[in-house]
């Protein structure tokens, strides 16, 4: 096969340049203009600064075949064998080029606008909740378009409230405290600190549901067939013990699951089926489910239909082997995961920031031993000279993945790849907080109390925690 990876922000890229070590044939299509994002009917653009531009379309410089998505995209509807390309769009974001191209006979994911929309409209996502997940509860919440009417709600309230934006930029802010006022300072204090991207498009407080344990299981379908089904559970704060700001994810373990796992029927029900028909290609579908532990009442987190541009499927194709390998598995109807196998995956973060304009840096150097470039996946980085750089345009610099029969033996490898990674002043979770037992919310405790309520089965050689 050949491969075109779609991209606007550089989420593919780790992808792309994995096929390409592979021995793969691959193109790195990015989008040059944001108005290519949005579909004809649609008037609002992304805006963005020229720095901004100059430094995301570096992305990966002197690394790989690039070429502006809008010019390959025109030549792709005039190629005479289509079948011989596998094309994929990194986020559900680039679904107005994805629509354009998706009846030409191509392989890939095609992700469409009411993929997007799942992802980003949360009223949307909760109505579609309430009719067809009948195990699943919602938590209540509050809209607001004034900073200020929100402020005198939480002055009022008794209750602990999760802050969302309708901005998609802006990540949810969880208060760290149980104490009801105390949170609502905190809440307040964040709608003062990022007024700006709080005021603009409205947000909202959603009610925070205690002793919370959240798992994410996600279903692969092709053509509409079903392939197979996984568990994602993921550390999205920045900090160990799940403290400090929240992140798109800073650690993760992904395993598959047998298809009669009860968690399948709660989280797939047969409309999930019905969607991925309509899709062609590869389809992903995950619904993240919130557990309250006290009481055991499940609710709904999120939708994130086709959204490949997290290192969950880094750490999936991780788990597969290669990524051309998930990708031909995919194409020929199978299973690309194999029962008994467990990916990991961390993230490294650069939190060196200018003094006085607080701009991330760049221009650092990025570095590791060549043995251990199977597990390393690159972000923000591009090549000057012999070596590489980062850009800054992101804070982040790589994903590291592990992968093996049992969690130790993914960790470990994970973190022995790290020892041969250098970027100056990195941060990432350590692999005690990975491994921990020490807090509720710990990767390791969701996945015993997973399945010690019958959720699912861990087909590993042992039970975690078992040789701690």
């Amino acid at each position: 096969m050949k491969y075109i990876v779609f991209t606007f922000d550089g989420s593919g890229t780790p992808i792309a340049q994995h096929l390409q070590m592979e021995g793969q044939d691959v193109v790195l299509a990015q989008v040059n203009d944001t108005e290519t994002l949005t579909s004809e009917e649609e008037t609002e653009y992304i805006l963005e600064e020229k720095q901004d531009k100059e430094q995301r379309l570096s992305i990966f410089d002197g690394m790989l075949k690039k070429r502006p998505a809008e010019e390959l995209l025109k030549e792709m509807k005039s190629y005479k064998n289509p079948e011989e390309y596998f094309i994929f769009f990194d986020t559900n974001g680039l679904y107005a080029l994805a629509e354009q191209i998706k009846d030409l006979g191509f392989h890939g994911n095609f992700p469409t606008h009411e993929d997007y929309l799942y992802e980003t409209d949360r009223d949307k996502a909760k109505e579609f909740v309430k009719k067809y997940y009948t195990k699943l509860n919602i938590a209540r919440k509050k809209e607001f378009t004034s900073i200020s009417d929100a402020k005198k709600f939480l002055s009022e309230t008794d209750e602990v409230w999760v802050l969302k934006s309708n901005n998609d930029g802006a990540n949810a802010f969880v208060p760290d405290v149980d104490e009801p006022s105390l949170a609502a300072r905190q809440v307040m204090e964040v709608l003062d600190k990022d007024a700006a991207s709080y005021g603009s498009e409205g947000f909202i407080l959603e009610l925070l549901i205690p002793s919370v344990m959240e798992v994410t299981p996600e279903k692969l379908y092709y053509d509409g067939v079903p392939l197979g089904s996984s568990i994602l559970i993921e550390n999205k704060p920045l900090g160990s013990g799940n403290i400090s700001i929240q992140t798109g994810c800073a650690a993760d373990l992904v395993f598959p699951i047998a298809d009669d796992d009860r968690i399948n029927e709660i989280a797939f029900p047969p409309i999930v089926d019905e969607l991925a028909k309509a899709h062609k290609g590869l389809f992903y579908w995950d619904a993240s489910i919130l557990i309250n532990k006290r009481d055991g009442k499940m609710y709904f987190g999120e939708f994130c239909p086709n959204r490949p541009g997290y290192n969950s499927s880094l750490t999936e194709f991780a788990q597969s082997g290669s990524v051309h390998e998930f990708f031909e598995k995919v194409m020929q109807k199978k299973n690309p995961f194999t029962l008994g196998t467990v990916a990991s995956s961390i993230k490294i973060f650069n939190l060196h920031r200018d003094n006085e304009t607080q701009q991330i840096l760049g221009g650092l150097t990025v570095d590791f031993t060549p043995e251990v470039e199977k597990d390393i996946w690159l972000w923000d980085v591009r090549k000057k000279g012999k070596k590489l750089i980062n850009i800054g345009y992101g804070d982040t610099i790589a994903a590291i993945t592990g992968s093996g029969k049992s969690v130790e033996e993914a960790v470990n490898r994970m973190y022995r790849t790290l020892d041969k990674f250098s970027f100056v002043e990195a941060y990432y979770r350590p692999k005690a907080d990975y491994l921990s037992l020490g807090y509720p919310t710990s990767i390791l405790n969701r996945l015993n109390y997973g399945m010690d309520r019958g959720l699912y089965k861990i087909p590993f050689n042992v039970k975690i925690g078992d040789v701690m």
